[in-house]
């Protein structure tokens, strides 16, 4: 497309609407259409961001680039970060919403879009901000639990209902489930939450050994659109996802074919079992800071990885996350206290932990 297009001139906005710029967006990582792959990676890696707003000679907006894209069209196609300018392999001509624009519709179009990341315009068109879905879904679920904390009876109703929506598995997820249940009940037509191994069925594996080199894991990472498991001998050692291949070896020019996935993996990451319901792996990655979780049965045996848009997906259509935003977004309780913390606390200081949250013992940690 050669126009930039914007939310706005697919829906509607409603006056009394809460407007985008109330979902807090983050401040744009801003590069120009000239700069180098490498360039721009460095840039993201020293800001540890994962996605670039690029603009054009006038200074407007030319597209878009992410982590993910560096691995895809970079590295998969074993282009040179150096020489290869962004504009190249960028996507162009992005959506857009402007920050007036209604916030559930800019939140059901990027659910609607698969659209991890969506750039916000003020309404002269230049670019204030971007949305990321991830931060978006963890904001809106702690607003949606403060409200729960304030209302007991209405947990308890919602409980009632989550047991009977999710048979068995009712108490493992609890808290979701008392946050979500009515919302989901009505939101997604009363269907019972699928379990990760019903999401992973059919997918590609991208399981790499130790000593796989970077080239191999990013051609298998872009062909599967997933992060790396490395696996050895059975068991899961480590993870090596699109920001660690961007700001971990391409902002740091480290030889793809010559370096093994070992020496820049995360080591020993957190993982999930297969029967875990989806509406648990939200809880868990949005109580935990998690993009993905890695799935393994009880044996060990590594079934493959989900990420939260895997997960936003499996659990309904757009209309039903419209009612769950929509939901949020009535909580007027708006403080900024949602924003991941820059200084090490432990989970417990950050949140009240209260008796039918997720344990982490549903994490399986590592034997010391």
């Amino acid at each position: 497309h050669s126009t930039h297009k914007s939310v706005k001139s697919m829906r509607s906005t409603r006056a009394e609407e809460t407007p985008v710029s109330k979902l807090r967006p983050k401040a744009p990582m801003i590069c120009h259409s000239s700069d180098t792959v490498l360039g721009v990676s460095q840039m993201l890696a020293s800001k540890r961001g994962d996605a670039a707003i690029i603009t054009d000679s006038s200074g407007g907006l030319a597209g878009i680039i992410t982590d993910t894209d560096v691995t895809r069209r970079v590295v998969a196609k074993k282009l040179p970060p150096s020489s290869t300018r962004v504009s190249d392999v960028m996507t162009a001509n992005p959506t857009c919403v402007s920050s007036s624009d209604s916030a559930t519709d800019a939140l059901v179009t990027m659910v609607e879009n698969r659209f991890r990341h969506l750039p916000v315009t003020d309404d002269n068109g230049s670019i204030v901000g971007i949305l990321d879905i991830a931060k978006c879904l963890n904001d809106a679920i702690t607003k949606l639990e403060k409200q729960k904390d304030k209302s007991s009876s209405a947990a308890e109703d919602a409980v009632k209902q989550m047991a009977s929506l999710q048979g068995a598995g009712g108490a493992q997820a609890a808290a979701l489930q008392q946050l979500l249940g009515p919302l989901l009940s009505q939101a997604f037509g009363g269907q019972s939450s699928p379990t990760l191994r019903t999401i992973l069925a059919g997918k590609l594996s991208t399981i790499a050994s130790p000593g796989t080199n970077l080239q191999e894991v990013g051609s298998m990472m872009a062909e599967a659109r997933k992060a790396a498991l490395v696996v050895d001998n059975g068991k899961l050692i480590g993870i090596f996802g699109f920001k660690d291949m961007m700001s971990r070896a391409i902002a740091k020019e480290l030889p793809l074919e010559l370096t093994s996935v070992s020496s820049v993996m995360t080591p020993n990451p957190e993982s999930v079992s297969p029967d875990t319901t989806v509406l648990e792996a939200l809880q868990i990655m949005h109580d935990n800071r998690f993009l993905t979780l890695p799935v393994c049965e009880d044996n060990g045996l590594v079934l493959g990885v989900v990420d939260v848009m895997d997960c936003v997906y499996a659990s309904g259509g757009a209309d039903g996350w419209r009612s769950i935003f929509a939901s949020a977004m009535e909580c007027d309780d708006i403080t900024d206290t949602a924003s991941v913390h820059s200084t090490h606390k432990s989970v417990k200081s950050m949140r009240s932990t209260r008796a039918e949250e997720t344990p982490v013992s549903k994490l399986r940690p590592k034997a010391p």
